[in-house]
């Protein structure tokens, strides 16, 4: 029950924060680091740092993700 509840919080959040025209991060919880980000243009990508620097990745939607 908690963790429905997290999905959609997180799945609302996600959306007021694109509907702002802004992109939406969450924490990476599959992999247990880097961050997934949201872009306006419907995009998602996973940023990890490797060796001090930013590295971008697509990411594929997951189960309770837009």
């Amino acid at each position: 029950m908690y963790e429905e509840q997290m999905k959609q919080f997180r799945a609302r959040a996600i959306e007021k924060t694109l509907r702002a025209g802004l992109p939406a991060y969450v924490m990476d919880e599959v992999w247990g680091e880097g961050v997934i980000r949201f872009r306006t243009d419907g995009v998602k990508e996973r940023i990890i740092i490797v060796r001090g620097k930013a590295v971008v990745e697509p990411v594929e939607c997951r189960a309770g993700w837009r």
